[in-house]
């Protein structure tokens, strides 16, 4: 006896279309095409793009740059080869020279935003003494403004130029060690995000009886420089136009005060040039004289100064105008400003050690004196005296006039911390 096939379920055949469009819907990822990685930035612009890593062997490549304009843009892995370690992607803005450096998962997007592109490709600090000439041998170590540490090697061959790749721009620490080195001066620098060149250069003094070298100026034609084409011809040409340019200028301005019955003896003497006197020791007739100066009125307000000198229109930070400085506690000793960004201002010393820099924080802030370091100097009170001692600033501690480590302070002395004049008054 014969048995018929089965027929199929009506109802199953829907459903196994229904099943077959949506394997068609699927992305190319869910059926093993995955989608190639991107870069994505946040400022549109011109960039390149490029790869460090270690390769099969372990050893450290990298992959030659790759440009790309806009917003975004594929990642190219196929240079990394199929098998890679520790891989690193570097991606620099052309305008600005600056770096983002992030690791690399393999086959993941990366989205960089603008305060990633932190680093500074190249930084140059050329070592030299306290005359300015560059030193022989040191090993410079840096800390950068990621707290990585870094180091280089100075030898003769490279004329005092120690030389860091990618390093975060910031706030810096440097240290130079080298025979007869006592000091490094310039131990807190800024690296700056925003330069003129992609580069960044800058040079570090030190203190000490170290080794230094005579570098000789190269001539026109040595290694590593290109004549430029009709140089000569070009530089002729720009000095007979600027020498032009020079005549008009001074024909016109004597055309201009001869109309307006300026000589040119009047006109030196208007530009505070001294001019022979006659025979009677006078200025001769006709001389505009000079508007005299009264040293009892204060050239900031235009009131007068009391009997030691000093206006009422001092000022201490975050106070508000300050009493007369003989209206003060007596007998406190402080630091009046008398020249610079806080000249009026008064800053008390009421502890035994007080510390004032650019800092906030400090007992004595100065956070509008851009030339002053954070920590710039110390004041302390010792043996009934008080003295002041620099702490390593970048720019120097300067009393009356000289550059000092440590000095003992006397009632009338002149201060200067970084673009202020300080008189010390007891």
């Amino acid at each position: 006896m014969a048995f018929a096939a089965p027929k199929a379920d009506a109802k199953a055949k829907p459903e196994l279309a229904a099943a077959k469009a949506a394997d068609k819907a699927k992305p190319a990822e869910a059926k093993g095409k995955a989608a190639a990685p991107t870069i994505s930035v946040e400022k549109k612009g011109s960039y390149v793009y490029w790869f460090t890593y270690k390769d099969v062997d372990g050893v450290q490549q990298a992959t030659l740059p790759v440009r790309f304009k806009g917003k975004s843009a594929d990642i190219d892995t196929k240079a990394l080869g199929e098998k890679f370690s520790s891989a690193k992607l570097f991606v620099m803005n052309k305008s600005t020279g600056n770096l983002a450096i992030s690791d690399y998962p393999p086959g993941k997007s990366v989205d960089l935003g603008a305060d990633d592109f932190q680093y500074v490709r190249t930084v140059r600090l050329r070592i030299v003494a306290e005359d300015g000439k560059p030193i022989e041998s040191a090993v410079v170590r840096i800390t950068d403004g990621m707290n990585a540490k870094m180091s280089a090697l100075v030898t003769p061959a490279d004329e005092g130029v120690a030389t860091f790749a990618n390093v975060a721009s910031g706030e810096a620490t440097v240290k130079v060690e080298a025979e007869g080195l006592r000091k490094t001066i310039d131990s807190d620098i800024e690296v700056p995000d925003k330069r003129d060149t992609p580069d960044y250069e800058r040079d570090v003094k030190v203190a000490g009886d170290v080794n230094t070298i005579a570098v000789k100026p190269k001539a026109a034609g040595q290694a590593g420089q290109k004549p430029e084409r009709g140089g000569g011809l070009s530089a002729i040409l720009q000095t007979l136009a600027g020498f032009i340019v020079l005549v008009i200028i001074i024909a016109v301005v004597v055309i201009v005060l001869k109309a307006r019955g300026v000589t040119s003896k009047s006109a030196l003497q208007g530009l505070g040039v001294e001019l022979p006197g006659d025979a009677s020791g006078q200025v001769a007739p006709g001389l505009p004289q000079g508007p005299a100066i009264d040293p009892s009125v204060c050239q900031f307000c235009g009131q007068r100064k009391d009997a030691n000198g000093n206006c009422s229109c001092s000022v201490v930070p975050g106070v508000g105008p300050a009493a007369a400085p003989g209206a003060g506690a007596p007998g406190v000793p402080r630091l009046v400003g008398s020249q610079g960004v806080y000249a009026g201002h008064i800053f008390e010393i009421t502890s035994a050690s007080m510390v004032m820099g650019r800092e906030a924080d400090n007992p004595i802030p100065l956070p509008n004196d851009t030339t002053a370091s954070r920590r710039h100097a110390t004041i302390s009170q010792a043996d009934g005296g008080f003295s002041i001692r620099d702490e390593g600033s970048s720019n120097g501690t300067f009393v009356n006039g000289a550059k000092i480590t440590e000095q003992k302070l006397s009632p009338g002395d002149e201060v200067q911390i970084g673009g202020t004049k300080f008189r010390f008054e007891v």
